[in-house]
């Protein structure tokens, strides 16, 4: 197998100096209310929308740029794909139908539900890749859903629609959209990523804060060694993402409700003035809420986007008049690859074996199939 090159200097440059300049202005917000002393913040660990007025807990910067930022480990080259049938059987809840869809069409309708038809071929490449290899490695599992291989939601457009539910939303343009995700599957069809000859779990999401998270820090601790390339990285670009901010407020009542709901088997107290309801929030490096105290219970950051249906972990609150407002930076859990951000580094050039290699440092480029 081929060596694929490794991103350029002058890229890497350019990304650096594009995230210091981008950076920079939140850094010294956050690096002054961190000087102020807020209790309850600490920055501890490394790690699927207008800046808040006086937050209660400090945002913490974006981690700073790796080691051999953008280098990342070399990735194996494309090899002709093997013969042999490669399906996927699907479970739709919205039909309660089973599909058997080939790998080819299958992967082209995941990239509609996943990607908008605008973004760059190399981004839309790098997604196929990882939904390639992320429901590969469900099939492989072998846990079936209603004798399926995974679940969809095709009225949602929720990992896999049928051709005619594409046909139906597009009307005239169902032709050329679908030539173009067609284009992107077969320019990498049968590859997939893969860690020390197994497949990885290549998770994907929405929009970073900044900076991917770490897998440990969302999903259990010893996912660290599990997935040692589900690690924070670097991902400015996402700040110029539609998206990237948003702003969801609660009535004293609407916040227990919900709280109350999701943490039904450990109630958590709500007595007392509201403005004491969540505290000590802790940080991770890539801006993440870790942990807190809701109600005077341990909770992770994971958890309350959960409960309260949180764009993202990566939060600040505010009390205010009664209302209790979220600030969210990023869209989706944080873990492996961001979207936004593989648009961005191939607007600024990267093909997708290079932002694979971002956001999959030291996974294997190999044709599976």
């Amino acid at each position: 197998m081929k060596t694929l090159k490794k991103p350029g200097l002058s890229l890497a440059l350019l990304f650096l100096a594009l995230y210091l300049a981008i950076t920079l202005g939140p850094a010294a917000v956050y690096g002054a209310a961190k000087m102020a002393g807020e209790e309850g913040t600490a920055l501890t660990g490394p790690t699927p929308e207008a800046a808040p007025t006086a937050p209660a807990s400090p945002q913490p910067e974006g981690s700073p740029l790796p080691p051999g930022f953008l280098e990342g480990q070399s990735l194996p080259q494309e090899e002709e794909a093997g013969e042999g049938e490669d399906v996927f059987t699907v479970y739709d809840v919205a039909t309660e139908e089973v599909y058997s869809v080939p790998a080819r069409e299958f992967v082209a309708s995941a990239l509609a539900c996943e990607m908008d038809l605008s973004s760059p071929q190399e981004a839309l490449k790098a997604q196929a890749v990882a939904a390639y290899t992320y429901y590969s490695r469900q099939r492989e599992k072998g846990e079936k859903v209603q004798g399926a291989d995974f679940a969809c939601d095709s009225g949602s457009w929720l990992v896999y629609v049928p051709e005619s539910g594409m046909q139906a939303r597009w009307g005239e343009s169902y032709g050329s959209n679908w030539a173009l995700l067609l284009e992107a599957v077969d320019a990498v069809q049968g590859q997939a990523l893969t860690w020390e000859g197994e497949l990885a779990l290549s998770s994907y999401f929405a929009i970073s804060p900044g900076s991917t998270e770490a897998a440990a820090n969302v999903w259990d601790p010893s996912a660290g060694e599990s997935f040692p390339y589900l690690q924070a990285v670097a991902s400015p670009g996402d700040r110029f993402s539609d998206g990237y901010m948003a702003s969801l407020s609660f009535t004293e009542e609407e916040f227990q409700t919900a709280c109350a709901a999701y943490f039904a088997d450990d109630p958590p107290d709500f007595s007392g003035s509201s403005e004491g309801w969540l505290t000590g929030l802790v940080y991770t490096p890539s801006g993440m809420v870790r942990e807190a105290v809701l109600g005077g219970k341990a909770v992770t950051g994971t958890a309350l986007r959960e409960a309260l249906s949180l764009r993202s972990a990566c939060f600040t609150l505010e009390v205010q008049d009664g209302m209790l407002v979220f600030t969210t930076r990023g869209w989706g859990h944080g873990v492996g690859m961001s979207q936004a951000g593989a648009v961005f580094l191939a607007e600024q050039g990267a093909d997708y074996t290079e932002i694979l290699a971002h956001y999959y440092p030291g996974a294997q480029l190999t044709p599976l199939r």
